[in-house]
């Protein structure tokens, strides 16, 4: 399967049973099986394509079964990752409770894509986080080209 980057930012509404639509740009990029689970930094939540999953469970393997620290971490991202997720005919997908309730999910959410996988905002934290980053923006991009250069 060809590389296809998540890009963009849509507004939708999460249904009575904590279902929503993927905004189809995503959808053929998402592919048919995905995980869901939490963003690095428990901000959203993530859902990865499973190409992308498979290199988040390959980093893990490394983990030694004595390393309490990487076994914390590695216990901690498992519990709250959903593997086999599939949208149904009208594109849904349930995000699950524990992640909804987690992140503070309410009816109104943003989805944004993050290059190789797709975030879900409760939609005013992400306001907020928008507002703030559109204010730091010239920092930021200093940042990231003095510390990733091509």
């Amino acid at each position: 399967m060809a590389y296809l980057a998540f890009s963009g930012s849509f507004e939708h509404s999460l249904d009575g049973k904590g279902r929503v639509i993927i905004p189809a740009s995503f959808r053929e990029a998402l592919g048919e099986n995905f995980t869901i689970t939490i963003n690095p930094t428990r901000t959203a939540v993530a859902i990865y394509p499973k190409e992308m999953w498979d290199g988040q469970l390959e980093r893990l393997s490394h983990i030694n079964p004595m390393d309490k620290i990487g076994l914390q971490y590695e216990r901690y991202l498992m519990s709250v990752s959903f593997s086999g997720n599939s949208m149904d005919a009208q594109g849904r997908v349930l995000i699950p409770a524990k992640l909804r309730a987690k992140i503070g999910l309410t009816r109104d959410i943003v989805f944004v894509g993050l290059n190789h996988y797709i975030e879900i905002w409760d939609a005013e934290v992400y306001a907020r986080m928008e507002a703030q980053t559109e204010e730091d923006f010239s920092s930021l991009v200093d940042y990231v080209y003095e510390k990733y250069p091509s």
